[in-house]
Protein backbone atom coordinates (compact mmCIF):
# COMPACT_ATOMS: atom_id res chain seq x y z
CA UNK A 1 0.00 0.00 0.00
CA UNK A 2 2.97 2.27 0.36
CA UNK A 3 4.02 1.70 -2.97
CA UNK A 4 0.28 3.07 -4.32
CA UNK A 5 1.32 6.02 -2.06
CA UNK A 6 -1.32 9.07 -1.63
CA UNK A 7 -2.60 7.93 2.23
CA UNK A 8 -1.72 10.57 4.51
CA UNK A 9 -0.09 8.33 6.75
CA UNK A 10 2.76 5.91 6.75
CA UNK A 11 1.31 2.02 6.83
CA UNK A 12 3.59 -0.59 8.98
CA UNK A 13 3.89 -3.64 11.06
CA UNK A 14 6.05 -5.25 13.98
CA UNK A 15 9.10 -5.53 12.25
CA UNK A 16 10.82 -6.83 15.55
CA UNK A 17 10.86 -10.61 14.49
CA UNK A 18 11.63 -9.98 10.56
CA UNK A 19 14.72 -8.51 11.62
CA UNK A 20 15.74 -11.19 14.07
CA UNK A 21 14.79 -14.42 12.83
CA UNK A 22 17.48 -14.63 9.65
CA UNK A 23 20.08 -13.49 12.40
CA UNK A 24 19.16 -15.72 14.78
CA UNK A 25 19.05 -18.67 12.41
CA UNK A 26 22.20 -18.02 11.17
CA UNK A 27 24.30 -16.85 14.93
CA UNK A 28 22.85 -20.06 16.51
CA UNK A 29 24.91 -19.18 19.56
CA UNK A 30 28.21 -19.56 18.00
CA UNK A 31 31.43 -16.84 18.02
CA UNK A 32 32.31 -17.95 14.50
CA UNK A 33 29.13 -17.36 13.13
CA UNK A 34 28.43 -13.42 14.93
CA UNK A 35 29.99 -11.95 11.43
CA UNK A 36 27.88 -13.37 9.24
CA UNK A 37 24.52 -12.76 11.61
CA UNK A 38 25.71 -9.35 12.04
CA UNK A 39 25.10 -9.45 7.41
CA UNK A 40 21.87 -11.37 7.90
CA UNK A 41 20.86 -8.68 10.09
CA UNK A 42 21.64 -5.96 8.54
CA UNK A 43 19.95 -7.42 5.19
CA UNK A 44 17.00 -7.79 7.09
CA UNK A 45 16.93 -4.12 8.42
CA UNK A 46 17.60 -2.57 4.62
CA UNK A 47 14.67 -4.77 3.09
CA UNK A 48 12.39 -3.84 6.03
CA UNK A 49 12.92 -0.40 5.40
CA UNK A 50 12.63 -0.53 1.58
CA UNK A 51 8.93 -3.07 2.37
CA UNK A 52 8.05 0.19 4.35
CA UNK A 53 8.74 2.62 1.71
CA UNK A 54 7.24 0.28 -0.67
CA UNK A 55 10.32 0.15 -2.70
CA UNK A 56 11.07 -3.87 -1.78
CA UNK A 57 10.71 -6.58 -4.74
CA UNK A 58 11.80 -10.08 -4.30
CA UNK A 59 14.83 -9.30 -7.03
CA UNK A 60 16.63 -7.27 -4.45
CA UNK A 61 16.49 -10.36 -1.63
CA UNK A 62 19.63 -11.99 -3.45
CA UNK A 63 22.13 -8.95 -3.73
Amino acid sequence: MNKIGGFPWKLSFSYGRALQQAALKTWLGKLENIGNAQIAFSHRALMNKLAAEGAWSSDKENV
